[in-house]
């Protein structure tokens, strides 16, 4: 969510806080979502039904309702009357409350698609089973030629297949070397991802056709497949992944043996490269869901068995392949900027990405740190250092003198002289040179693998990285904003979704974790402040005086309420929201705290987007002009359900091309999701190559 704490007026006394943030400073929890504000329409609830579900299944309801412990008077205390309407003294808890937290989603250590052998031993190959019965332990010539003349004997078929005529055909003949080529394959040991292996053991158990050969050589669809494969660098890929080893063009027919056996390991391997191609060029090299928790995209559109049956029937299967590639008009700027930017020749000092050394640490990135110094460093700066970086040049250990040199060269970058070699150290040092560019435009085509191929006519796009929003209809920019999007701890989630419902005058169930987190202590500090300032508590499906609940029992989970911020001036959603119903309770929304867009950096609040035009937005995606918006605005909660439903993509791009322009962009990566992405490259790259 995006609520500022700032805005929360603290009314208590300096020694109640001090006795909270010593006793209480840890006291979080989860509780209930809340109940349906009734005047509202039912679609704009449909957040804390998501909601409602989900922390239910985590804690079993309980008692709220229960007596609160009042503070001991001190004795012969005077008891004196309050006037009417005189505020109530605070209540303040009287124990240390063992307090359970709130987790938010994690970062993952990306583990790659599991490699799995291609495994015959179990399938009984229809026509191999046929022959081998009684011929058993024949060699793959033999087989072969065993074969042809096994079909030669069979009566024709209805569907006339199978030629009942001795004399071998071109078309016995192929019948002859599949059931040779098939029968070798139980012995290959090929590796590939799990679906993909199931797919070919399936079609070639089933279809008994081979793909790739012609006779004993290679075909020329095969020779096509190969030559895409060796360009798939241009589609932001690793040729190396789809490496086939190819048997030579000559071989000697005397040793058939050895030949069938060359063309069985090439057909299974082409078959399985193809197959991860289409699944790479179509939903990316890496599953973006076991990047992170804030990541939340489908996969599995493209099914294996369905893209080799394509490859079959398909004249010209590269082309087939090729086309798994996003077709629209952002991935082929992204291409033709890819092109421009060939991989730097020169000897580019790269340094690992979740690089952090302090003073006194040993890292082995250091000499790599020390030579891009040396390398972008003015001469006056260099007079002074250079010998002391000779001495240090191989060396791990970052002692007091490299200690002095790095905060002065701070200080040249106008960066903070702390000292501290971190990620803001690092990218000054790598800067936008033209090596980090083009990895970002790598990243952003992967990324677009993970979202649909056709985003539609009409759609909502939020680039988080660069803090805006786009309405498009007909394909063209029609409308943008500045927004403000989740700080690095409460991510945005990267997902899409569709908008459904605008809520007018909203009411804000506030998220478990931010009650939990940052709220309860000053709940725990002052019962009545939530009463106080416009937030009602939900029991049971009722309503009831904050002050009349257990919080203790609250914060220590024990027991399960809901709060909400009512309408109003000050509610942290401001007039109005956009919701796509989703797990993650993101959506986009107004606000009342309009200073943050006058900022750069805006990852600042809870994870929901704030618009910085919200009736402009809300007037797109209903369809109507924002004139027509006041009749909805006032007291009262009021969903208007969307005319016909909109996509909206959440996305996070570093690299991305300008509306206007056409050029692309580059962005900060303000959560160091680049950085995580070029791990799983490189972890994916590592285990693939190693499995051929």
């Amino acid at each position: 969510m995006t609520l500022s704490l700032k805005s929360f007026p603290l009314i208590v006394s300096s020694s109640m806080r001090n006795a909270f943030f010593t006793t209480a400073i840890t006291a979080v929890t989860g509780i209930s979502v809340l109940a349906p504000v009734q005047s509202a329409n039912a679609a704009s609830n449909l957040m804390d039904l998501f909601r409602e579900k989900r922390e239910a299944r985590e804690m079993q309801r309980q008692q709220v309702q229960q007596p609160v412990q009042q503070v001991p008077q001190a004795a012969g205390a005077a008891r004196t009357a309050k006037p009417a309407g005189a505020a109530q003294p605070a209540k303040t808890a009287t124990a240390p409350v063992k307090a359970v937290s709130v987790k938010g989603p994690q970062i993952y250590d990306y583990k790659p698609e599991k490699l799995v052998k291609v495994d015959f031993t179990a399938v009984d190959m229809q026509l191999t089973a046929a022959i081998s019965e009684n011929e058993g332990g024949l060699l793959p010539s033999e087989l072969y030629a065993e074969a042809a003349d096994f079909i030669s004997t069979l009566p024709q078929r209805a569907d006339g297949l199978i030629n009942p005529v001795a004399k071998k055909t071109a078309t016995q003949t192929d019948t002859a070397l599949v059931t040779a080529v098939l029968d070798v394959m139980k012995t290959t040991d090929v590796k590939a991802e799990q679906s993909v292996a199931e797919a070919i053991v399936s079609f070639y158990a089933t279809e008994q056709a081979l793909l790739w050969s012609d006779g004993l050589n290679v075909s020329s669809r095969a020779e096509d497949v190969l030559a895409l494969f060796e360009r798939a660098e241009e589609e932001g890929l690793v040729p190396a992944e789809y490496a086939v080893k190819v048997p030579d063009l000559e071989f000697d027919a005397a040793q058939k043996d050895q030949r069938i056996r060359e063309m069985a390991a090439f057909e299974i391997n082409l078959t399985a490269r193809a197959l991860r191609y289409a699944l790479d060029a179509g939903e990316g090299r890496v599953i973006a869901n076991r990047l992170s928790g804030f990541h939340d995209l489908p996969r599995n559109r493209i099914k294996p068995e369905l893209v080799l049956k394509a490859l079959a029937a398909d004249a010209e299967p590269a082309e087939t392949l090729a086309a798994f590639n996003p077709q629209n008009s952002y991935y082929q700027k992204l291409k033709t900027q890819l092109a421009s930017m060939k991989p730097e020749t020169k000897n580019t000092v790269r340094i690992a990405a979740d690089t952090l050394i302090k003073p006194g640490q040993d890292n082995a990135e250091l000499p790599k740190i020390l030579a891009l110094i040396v390398q972008k460093a003015p001469a006056g700066y260099l007079n002074s250092y250079q010998e002391m970086f000779d001495r240090h040049k191989d060396g791990t250990l970052y002692d007091p003198e490299l200690v002095a040199a790095v905060k002065d060269y701070q200080k040249l970058m106008g960066k903070v002289p702390d000292g501290v070699i971190g990620r803001a150290t690092i990218a000054g040092l790598q800067g936008e040179t033209s090596s980090v560019k083009r990895e970002r435009i790598l990243y952003a085509m992967e990324r677009l693998r993970w979202l649909p191929r056709d985003f539609g006519q009409r759609y909502v796009f939020v680039n988080q990285p660069a803090y805006r929003a786009q309405y498009f209809d007909q394909g063209k920019e029609q409308l943008a904003m500045d927004v403000v999007i989740g700080s690095p701890r409460n991510q945005t989630h990267f997902f899409y979704d569709t908008i459904s419902t605008v809520v007018f005058n909203p009411s804000w169930g506030v998220p478990r974790s931010i009650v939990m987190n940052e709220m309860m202590p000053r709940i725990l500090a002052d019962f009545g402040y939530l009463d106080r300032n416009n937030y009602e508590v939900i029991a049971g499906g009722k309503r009831v005086a904050s002050s009349s609940v257990n919080w203790s029992a609250v914060a220590q989970g024990k027991a399960h309420v809901g709060v909400r911020q009512k309408p109003g001036p000050n509610n942290a959603l401001g007039e109005l929201k956009i919701l796509f119903p989703n797990s993650h309770d993101i959506y986009l929304h107004d606000t009342p705290s309009k200073a943050a867009f006058k900022r750069d950096m805006r990852a600042i609040s809870h994870g929901c987007i704030r618009l910085a035009d919200p009736r402009a937005m809300a007037s797109a995606v209903m369809s109507t002009g924002e004139e027509n918006l006041t009749k909805y605005f006032g007291k009262n909660e009021r969903g208007i359900k969307v005319p016909s439903g909109v996509p909206i993509y959440l996305t996070y791009f570093t690299a991305w091309p300008d509306e206007a322009s056409g050029k692309i962009r580059y962005y900060d990566d303000v959560y160091a999701r680049d950085e995580g992405l070029a791990k799983a490259f490189q972890k994916t790259e590592q285990s693939r190559v190693a499995a051929m």
